[in-house]
């Protein structure tokens, strides 16, 4: 019975995404390369710090106008991922009359910190938000060879998500 104990806890460990990773930055675990963009930093100020229990968050508001966001998450641990971009599904008014959009969506590709991720349109705009754009959790690389898991998400246009995905840097 005790030889199937540990073989259970390390597949339950596996399923839960347990990490080993001690703590170690004032962001994340010090084995967590940090990815920001200082380009917005520049632009809009210091991006709002949130530390998590695998990693950090950072989020850029721009001051002039809060429906232009840029979050990004970095964790040491696995993200969700997709397949295949989901329909873009919602509520549109289009020359004053509301159409239901239910459209398929191709995934589009970007450089990150000179590496490939891929993207989608993941809601329409609302009254209380604009169009949200989203990368799928993925491994990116410092330039030492650290691995941290990353999520990228814009509140903004397709043309903001392209530019502020190529603005991306790890620090130093």
């Amino acid at each position: 019975m005790n030889g199937r104990v540990i073989p259970l806890v390390s597949f339950l460990c596996l399923l839960t995404h347990c990490s080993s990773t001690p703590p170690g930055s004032s962001l994340g675990p010090s084995t967590l390369p940090i990815l920001s963009n200082p380009t917005r930093a520049n632009a809009w100020g210091a991006p709002k710090k949130t530390k998590t229990s695998d990693g950090y968050i950072l989020l850029y508001i721009n001051p002039a106008n809060n429906k232009e966001k840029l979050t990004i998450t970095g964790s040491s641990e696995l993200m969700f991922f997709l397949l295949y971009p989901p329909h873009l599904r919602g509520t549109l008014i289009i020359n004053g009359k509301t159409a239901q959009i239910d459209e398929a969506q191709l995934w589009k590709k970007a450089l990150v910190a000179e590496q490939t991720v891929k993207w989608y349109h993941a809601h329409l705009p609302s009254t209380h938000y604009g169009s949200i754009f989203r990368t799928l959790g993925t491994e990116l690389k410092d330039s030492s060879g650290k691995i941290g898991q990353y999520r990228i998400e814009v509140e903004g246009t397709k043309n903001q998500m392209r530019n502020w995905l190529s603005e991306l840097r790890f620090g130093k």
